[in-house]
């Protein structure tokens, strides 16, 4: 059983700006990760070296030392707004599971975490779609020059729905997340054995290391589908299709279905020309 207490030692823009200045720090630091594992999720790497090191190394050698940060700015910028959604959702969603003592028990309180969280991401959904269109982008011939111009161009070209493209996914995510998370809580105690009430600050940081990789593993197909969709519109439809016609060319070629020459319904200059 656990208290909502406010801590009244910092004011409430003290305690947003401390959270997204270490939130800053962090994206910062591990950004260059970030875009290597969002270039595996939507099937940019290539090759057989498809590891972190290798990946980073291709995207510097190719477009520079920069290129390992690119999207960092706009998840930068979405934290303030998403911490501030977060935290005003999840003092509602407190105040609803808390009992008439002002007591709120683990399972609510990862409950209530995890639907502020679902709630701030759906809200600042548009933003995660940029950084990844921005990521997937090559810098020397980029798409898009910037935030204003990804966020414009993506609305105009392809509609305001596109902004929420795969946040379904995001929804869904959240169940594994949260069960990840309960899963690694609940067992705490018997994982150290001793009381909560005793955990140094060691044992706390290795507790959320511990429910973050078990939440993220449990939720990372959810992620990758989510990542694909948001690249889809980045790659173009036709295109997408036209690649996934190539894929069939040789199950339909040696079924005798199709010509062995054959590469397209309407011939190899009509693929040419949607794909151009």
């Amino acid at each position: 059983m656990a208290t909502w207490r406010r801590d009244s030692r910092l004011t409430g823009s003290q305690r947003l700006l401390c959270a997204g200045l270490a939130g800053v720090f962090s994206l910062s630091l591990t950004a260059p990760l970030e875009l290597a594992t969002v270039l595996a999720q939507v099937g940019m790497v290539q090759g057989h070296t498809q590891g972190l090191w290798a990946t980073g190394r291709r995207v510097w050698l190719a477009e520079g030392p920069r290129a390992l940060w690119k999207g960092n700015g706009v998840a930068c910028l979405r934290l303030f707004p998403c911490s501030m959604v977060q935290l005003a959702a999840y003092r509602k969603f407190v105040v609803l599971f808390m009992d008439d003592l002002g007591h709120i028990s683990q399972w609510h309180s990862i409950v209530a975490g995890s639907l502020a969280g679902m709630v701030s991401m759906i809200v600042t959904y548009p933003t995660d779609l940029i950084k990844t269109r921005l990521i997937v982008q090559n810098m020397l011939k980029p798409s898009y020059r910037g935030i204003t111009h990804a966020f414009s161009t993506i609305y105009q070209q392809e509609g305001f729905l596109a902004l929420y493209r795969g946040v379904s996914l995001t929804v869904l995510g959240a169940v594994p997340f949260s069960a990840g998370s309960l899963l690694v809580y609940m067992n705490l105690e018997k994982i150290w054995n001793g009381p909560r009430e005793r955990f140094s600050q060691l044992q706390n940081f290795a507790n959320g290391c511990m429910a973050a990789a078990v939440s993220q593993s449990l939720s990372f197909p959810f992620d990758t589908v989510k990542r694909k969709m948001q690249a889809r519109g980045w790659k173009g439809s036709k295109s997408l299709s036209s690649q996934l016609w190539r894929s069939r060319c040789p199950f339909l070629r040696s079924s005798g279905l199709l010509p062995a020459d054959s590469e397209d319904p309407r011939g190899t200059r009509a693929l040419e020309r949607t794909d151009s």
